[in-house]
């Protein structure tokens, strides 16, 4: 075998083979009988048809066969020799297979490059601290009778008023065209709350119950709703009924609902969640800290095919969760696709990071921590461990579980070795 490797940039090349005939002819001949050994043709018996009738009947498969083992074992040769890290291979061309003659082909690889740490150890890095007061204590239960809130009729008047719920029926028309995706009946919709586009809330703050009214309203260019992005839309807004929320009061019947004896207990319990909370939020932060001192304390290049795998990930992600809240898109704006493009480089960076300290501290998940996380799984479903198994080895899943399980164990690995100084919360405007 001969080969030749061109540079087409610092993370992909060109390789060229020259496969001489020899070692051709004799993986053909191999191929052949291992056909042979399978053939059950009619006349013959199983494994003793003759090679020239093997070969004038799958001369087809037995050369992609040839071939593509050829081009695999030559793939894991240059790999070895070279001590390239091949992630991805891509524009294979080969000339006519002829089994007498030398096999020449070449293809575009991507290759993981050397990565050089920087020292990862000791790092000194912000961890924020949240602290809890009444005042919290106090918005929590606030917030939670808001959450109990009930809605109850308004019928003693007609006009709207701010910050009122309606429940109005809405359509909208683009050149007399139904918009399908903007159509809702018996919408409920809060005044105030900054979910409608404005000048659409404008025109029903003038209305009153039992009016309908038809309108025009240019739509932002980045409403998610393409039909409706950046054009102008008869809006028709039907108002049905007027609500208002009804919070409930802090009191006995109240606190006995919830199954808690007193409000100190309740005090008790909210003040015991928002310190959870508060040490997750914690925890975020330095975590998030870690992955931006790392990020930025190593650059180097990564294949250009994991950024449009990972930028396509987080695309579909999202394309789902809006697709969950009732709004379909068909494409992403561009700057939700420019916030997609910035997370997916920083996921992959760190990725290859953690892949790089993992191989270097030799941190490993054994199959038994695998088996754990399946079981848990499957407690949490519901369902059984074997079920669960079965779906993720189908859809090739099981590496992703060990994948996240490793960087796991790197990133609580980071967080023993760094220098942690406890901050105050930036104020976020």
């Amino acid at each position: 075998m001969s080969f030749k490797i061109d540079e087409i940039s610092s993370t992909e090349k060109k390789a060229f083979f020259d496969i001489e005939k020899d070692e051709v002819s004799k993986t053909y001949l191999s191929v052949v009988k291992l056909f042979q050994k399978d053939a059950d043709l009619k006349g013959f018996r199983k494994g003793k048809v003759p090679i020239d009738v093997v070969e004038s009947i799958y001369t087809d498969q037995i050369e992609e066969e040839v071939k593509t083992r050829i081009i695999n074992i030559n793939l894991r040769t240059l790999a070895l020799e070279k001590k390239i890290n091949i992630v991805r291979t891509s524009n294979l061309e080969f000339k006519d297979f002829n089994k007498s003659n030398n096999f020449i082909f070449s293809f575009d690889f991507e290759f993981i490059p050397e990565i050089k740490l920087s020292n990862y150890n000791a790092m000194e890095v912000d961890k924020e601290v949240f602290s809890i007061d009444q005042k919290d204590i106090d918005k929590a239960i606030e917030n939670l009778l808001i959450n109990f809130a009930s809605n109850e009729e308004v019928t003693k008047r007609k006009k709207i008023q701010k910050n009122d719920i309606l429940s109005i029926n809405f359509s909208g028309e683009v050149d007399g065209s139904v918009i399908k995706d903007l159509v809702r009946d018996n919408a409920l919709i809060e005044l105030g709350n900054d979910s409608l586009i404005p000048d659409i809330e404008k025109e029903i703050k003038t209305m009153k119950v039992g009016e309908e009214k038809v309108f025009d309203v240019t739509y932002p260019k980045d409403f998610p709703i393409d039909e409706a992005a950046g054009k102008k839309v008869t809006c028709k807004v039907f108002v049905d009924k007027i609500y208002k929320k009804v919070v409930p009061t802090l009191d006995d019947d109240f606190i006995q609902k919830l199954g808690i004896e007193s409000k100190e207990k309740l005090e008790e319990r909210v003040a015991s969640d928002l310190e959870r909370s508060s040490n997750e939020k914690s925890e975020a932060s330095l975590r998030k800290n870690i992955g931006d001192k790392l990020i930025d304390d190593n650059n180097f290049e990564f294949p250009l095919s994991f950024l449009n795998d990972e930028e396509k990930r987080l695309e579909n992600e999202y394309l789902a969760r809006m697709n969950e809240k009732g709004v379909k898109i068909k494409e992403v704006d561009e700057k939700t696709r420019d916030l997609i493009k910035e997370s997916a480089i920083r996921n992959v960076k760190l990725a290859l990071i953690f892949a790089e300290i993992s191989k270097n501290e030799n941190i490993t998940v054994d199959d038994q921590e695998l088996e754990q996380v399946i079981a848990s799984i499957a407690k949490s479903q519901n369902t059984t461990v074997s079920k669960v198994k079965k779906y993720y080895k189908d859809n090739n899943l099981m590496d992703d579980v060990r994948v996240k399980l490793t960087d796991e164990k790197v990133i609580r690995f980071l967080v023993s070795e760094a220098k942690i100084k406890e901050v105050k919360p930036k104020v976020t405007k």
